[in-house]
């Protein structure tokens, strides 16, 4: 260990949760959520950090056609066992019938078990749409009666948390991203918690044999125009269900302008995030 380590902060104005995943991505390290922000703590060089988080908003701004104002400051500071510090802020969190928590976290009875560590992947249930989409397994797991055996395809799959929660449900899980890092996250999570998905592919849905994989359930936890653009419907076996999340609510009708031939099953908003559970 070094005996200094650079300290990064950042503020943003707007979709902070995805610059904090990259930031997650880029660095490999804990980073800590403060109000309107999160700060990064490495030993590395951070002026790259910094480079790449400008350049992702940029990229963001485009996508989303809205502005990110980003503030920096930066230092150096006597090293410590930050790292430590971090783990004793993070909290588990419980949805239903599901327990997510690190896994300096004793399991709870009665509960399915998910050990997802948020300083090694993004995505740890804590934000409103992971929770969201968690909530809507439990909607389609009662409207069908059973998760057990049931094929389930993940769309973005980040660390790999809505997989293992299907997977530890009965589920046949499929799980994609385009991030590298992702799929490596989902790897070692689904390892950590004892079981084995069965597909993990990088890449998207242009992947899959489009005429011979359809799915029962269909998870998308990403942006409002990446669902948009994707042929989703056409993996979704009839009366099979799509759950569709990280939709910030004022694009909730051009979500369900595309896929207007779905019944809506549930659609809930929590923080300004929507998540849709839709039925073909």
């Amino acid at each position: 260990m070094e005996s200094y380590y650079n300290c990064l902060s950042v503020k943003a104005d707007n979709l902070l949760w995805l610059l904090q995943d990259k930031a997650l991505e880029i660095t490999g390290e804990a980073i800590e959520e403060v109000k309107d922000g999160f700060i990064i703590r490495t030993e590395k060089d951070i002026e790259p950090i910094k480079s790449q988080l400008i350049a992702y908003a940029q990229e963001l701004e485009t996508i989303m056609s809205e502005s990110i104002n980003m503030e920096f400051s930066e230092q150096t500071l006597k090293n410590q066992d930050w790292i430590a510090n971090y783990r004793d802020s993070i909290t588990p969190i419980v949805c239903g019938k599901y327990y997510i928590h690190p896994s300096w976290f004793e399991d709870k009875n009665h509960k399915i078990n998910v050990i997802i560590d948020p300083a090694l992947a993004f995505g740890s249930g804590h934000h409103a749409s992971t929770f969201g989409c968690l909530k809507a397994l439990g909607i389609v797991e009662t409207e069908i009666q059973s998760l057990n055996g049931k094929k389930v395809l993940d769309v973005g799959c980040g660390s790999g948390i809505l997989s293992i929660c299907a997977k530890k449900s009965g589920a046949c899980v499929w799980a994609c991203d385009t991030d590298e890092v992702a799929v490596d996250s989902t790897k070692e999570n689904a390892q950590k918690n004892s079981v084995a998905l069965e597909n993990i592919f990088l890449g998207s849905l242009n992947v899959i044999p489009e005429a011979k994989e359809t799915f029962d359930i269909v998870m998308a936890n990403i942006l409002a125009d990446i669902i948009v653009a994707l042929p989703l419907q056409s993996f979704v076996k009839k009366g099979g269900y799509l759950i569709l999340s990280g939709i910030l609510d004022k694009y909730i009708p051009k979500v369900l302008d595309k896929f207007k031939n779905f019944k809506i099953v549930s659609q809930e908003i929590k923080q300004e995030w929507a998540t849709l559970v839709l039925q073909k």
